[in-house]
């Protein structure tokens, strides 16, 4: 399946790949992760998603140097949090006082005569309800645009530890032309440091139809029931005879790490 990708800032960091393998080097020996498929093929889903600029959370006393610190809206604060966001200006990806400045979309209005808008979009922005304190967004500045029918599912890294905590949300990414952002949670104490770059969130791809699986239980007796248990009963005895059977039966081969012994 192809995705497409449109940068909306030149510099920014964009969204790659992810790979089978959560580190690196993999060990050597049986038993290791990268030897589970479905451990190493879920991990290799979609693509990750890096911070597009420098932000965080933290004392004012340890503002990163260079960095803008700010409080949030009245409605975002939280009472007895002194701690201020921050975010860092960079110039080569058009990122200042926490807005992304986006190149001029022409058009023409209804005048008939030739104009122009250039959007501006923040980089953290905040929640207007108290109740919703503890939640921030951080902005992405590129588009997807999927197949017909697929979404696109954001949420945490698979099998990844990340410094912040992401929300999971579902986009029609097949149809949406709006630069998503991210629901990020506050931690409760201490700082957060996130550097452009870094990997905060997986966007995975799912075809719509399947969004509302229907699930059928089988009647003991049917000869569905005993064509599963003829199946599970070969499982048994394959594995039996050789514990990596999976990764020899699995249909297909993305997702493998082919560097760890079997």
């Amino acid at each position: 399946m192809q995705v497409q990708l449109l940068a909306l800032v030149p510099g920014a960091p964009l969204p790659w790949r992810a790979p089978a393998s959560t580190r690196q080097p993999v060990p050597a020996g049986y038993g290791v992760q990268e030897q589970c498929l479905p451990f190493t093929a879920a991990s290799a889903l979609g693509l990750l998603v890096p911070a597009p600029f420098d932000f965080g959370l933290c004392p004012a006393a340890e503002l990163p140097p260079g960095c803008r610190g700010f409080a949030p809206p009245a409605l975002a604060a939280q009472a007895g949090d002194a701690r201020l966001f921050y975010v860092r200006d960079h110039a080569a990806s058009r990122f200042s006082a926490n807005a992304f400045h986006f190149d001029a979309l022409p058009f023409d209005d209804a005048r008939g005569q030739r104009s122009e808008m250039r959007p501006v979009q923040p980089g953290l922005s905040f929640f207007e309800r108290a109740d919703q304190a503890g939640l921030f967004k951080l902005h992405l500045p590129w588009l997807l645009r999927t197949p017909a029918l697929v979404d696109s599912v954001f949420g945490a890294p698979l099998n990844r530890r990340v410094p912040v905590e992401v929300l999971t949300g579902l986009v029609e990414t097949d149809w949406y032309a709006q630069p998503v952002n991210l629901v990020l949670r506050k931690p409760l104490a201490g700082a957060l440091h996130v550097a452009a770059g870094d990997v905060v969130a997986q966007v995975v791809f799912v075809a719509r139809e399947a969004r509302r699986a229907e699930l059928q239980p089988l009647a003991p007796a049917s000869a569905a029931a005993q064509a599963l248990r003829n199946e599970l009963l070969q499982w048994y005895v394959a594995h039996g005879r050789d514990r990596s059977a999976y990764r020899r039966l699995a249909r297909r081969r993305p997702g493998r790490v082919e560097a760890a012994a079997d």
